[in-house]
């Protein structure tokens, strides 16, 4: 069997509103689809990303200079073509969006092998349990800034069966928002897992007030809680000083760089993306490390895609999904039949692939541009 054809188009969903975490506002959702067809009638159609736009330079890269090392390979050989488009990370080029083309052409290529082999993807990757547990990122200041609207949401997600929220602070005060999390764990009661998300908002002694204020609410775990300048350096001062569990890696250029989150003893989650990090095939060598050092594995939305890579790992967090489809119209909409959570968890599909069926008049309305 051998790749034909390699084609990618972006897809944009305004937002009827904006959402705003602790350092930014959003007004749309963006992802990439990617096909791969072969010479025996197999192939795959992923969705990727989880941005607000790319770069010219990545589509110039999965349409040109990738396309043109997959056609006429073998789609079985995916960690020999990793490596190959990883080749292109050289100085003086935009590593993002080379890191972000090599996670989409990466995650196609997965999801056509469990084509091929018959196979879900969650299995190949090593198959550790068909049940994950799932929370729901929120706690967006325009839908739970004060008391009524927090105690709203956290009902409306632990009657979507959801096991807990990804809860976002760092735009008010300290004192504020770590009243809205005592709020939120008054409303979840004790078995509700809660994540305070700052997207790098404080400096670290700030983010060591903020940790001591809610070290009684049972925090999962503290996520980006310093500003990106020695930011290594202040998550491990955070951590060492409050004894809080302190997750990261959403904001690193690759799984490379996340690594140093490993080595330098920062992190007990570290949460790079596969959309950014480098791919699926990058995402769970990270994950092999991380599970040396005791510390388990994140992945911000892409539910469709995380369920596979946290059923397929040893140490895995939770899928993180955005409940309210205003937040992400692509998870609500783009799939025909996609699992909903029960009792906190989510059974990730057994069909091959990654086991969704797409939404061709979803696709079709959400569609910026053709297939090229």
């Amino acid at each position: 069997m051998r790749i034909t054809n390699v084609e990618l188009r972006q897809i944009k969903a305004d937002l009827p509103s904006t959402f705003s975490g602790g350092t930014y506002t959003l007004a749309a959702r963006t992802a990439l689809l990617c096909r791969i067809t072969t010479d025996q009638g197999l192939g795959s159609v992923v969705c990727v990303g989880n941005e607000s736009g790319y770069s010219s330079y990545l589509k110039s890269l999965v349409r040109g200079a990738f396309k043109d090392l997959l056609v006429g390979a073998d789609p079985l050989r995916g960690e020999w073509l990793w490596q190959r488009m990883l080749d292109h990370d050289k100085a003086y080029i935009d590593r993002a969006s080379l890191m972000m083309a090599v996670a989409t052409v990466d995650a196609a290529l997965w999801d056509l092998k469990g084509q091929i082999t018959g196979l879900p993807v969650w299995r190949l990757l090593g198959g550790v349990s068909a049940k994950v547990p799932v929370i729901g990122i929120g706690g967006y200041y325009e839908t739970s800034r004060d008391e009524d609207g927090i105690r709203r949401e956290i009902r409306s997600y632990r009657e979507q069966g959801l096991a807990g929220i990804k809860f976002k602070v760092g735009a008010l005060s300290i004192e504020e928002d770590a009243e809205r999390v005592r709020i939120a764990r008054d409303e979840a009661g004790p078995r509700f897992a809660i994540v305070a998300d700052s997207n790098m908002a404080w400096t670290p002694d700030e983010a060591v007030r903020f940790a001591r204020l809610i070290e009684p609410h049972d925090i999962a775990w503290l996520e980006e809680p310093t500003r990106p300048r020695n930011f290594v350096r202040a998550l491990r001062e955070v951590r060492w000083k409050t004894g809080m569990r302190i997750g990261a890696g959403q904001s690193e250029v690759s799984v490379f760089d996340a690594y140093h989150l490993i080595q330098s003893e920062a992190v007990d989650v570290i949460n790079v993306t596969y959309n950014r990090g480098g791919g699926i095939t990058g995402w769970v060598k990270l994950a092999g490390a991380a599970s040396f050092s005791d510390i388990r594995m994140g992945q911000v939305g892409e539910p469709h895609i995380s369920m596979h890579m946290m059923a397929g790992i040893s140490n895995p967090t939770y899928v993180e999904c955005y409940p309210d489809p205003h937040r992400d119209p692509l998870w609500a909409e783009l799939y025909i039949d996609r699992p909903e959570p029960k009792n906190g968890f989510i059974t990730v599909p057994d069909r091959p692939g990654l086991g969704l069926i797409l939404n061709p008049e979803a696709v079709e309305r959400l569609a910026i541009e053709p297939w090229s």
